[in-house]
């Protein structure tokens, strides 16, 4: 019974201490997914989607119990998901420091990284959340960007068109 007073109480103490800061990003989000309809900076900026894209709808579906629906849409999720549990295993359960954490954090950034890859060459451009989105900041600001990317676009589609 103890032990569990030290978990909720360490939860306790973390969500007082991110409180305002879950407030202002709320509101950011809200903001710049209001303005820009997206919250990706790098989908916001140059309109090609990265390797966390997608993530929260699939946490959104996973939390639904909507599994095979969240890793069509981003199997990254999983690897996020293993690694939050075992941060928060080791933070809460344990009260210690991570063991691995570098290690462990670089097995899930490589492995979003060969999801993005994968993702990239078999959906870009077509299926969500692989989509060029047009409306975007290199578009409107960087003299001829719009061409190069709808000939970029035009170029990828006429070779996955060939291909067999």
């Amino acid at each position: 019974m103890e032990k569990i007073k030290e978990i909720v109480n360490r939860i306790k103490a973390d969500l007082k201490g991110i409180l305002a800061v879950a407030v202002v990003l709320a509101l950011l989000y809200l903001i710049i997914r209001s303005i820009f309809h997206a919250f990706c900076p790098m989908l916001i900026l140059t309109g090609i989607p990265c390797a966390g894209c997608g993530l929260t709808r699939a946490g959104l579906y996973l939390l639904k119990g909507q599994v095979l629906r969240a890793a069509n849409i981003n199997p990254s999720i999983f690897a996020v998901l293993f690694f939050l549990l075992y941060c928060g295993y080791f933070h809460y359960i344990k009260g210690t420091e991570m063991k691995g954490f570098s290690f462990v954090l670089t097995v899930v950034v490589l492995f979003m990284l060969a999801v993005y890859a994968y993702g990239m060459y078999h959906y870009f451009p077509e299926r969500a959340p692989y989509v060029y989105q047009q409306d975007n900041l290199c578009a409107y600001f960087v003299p001829g960007y719009r061409e190069f990317m709808n000939r970029l676009l035009a170029d990828i589609r006429s070779l996955k068109a060939a291909l067999p």
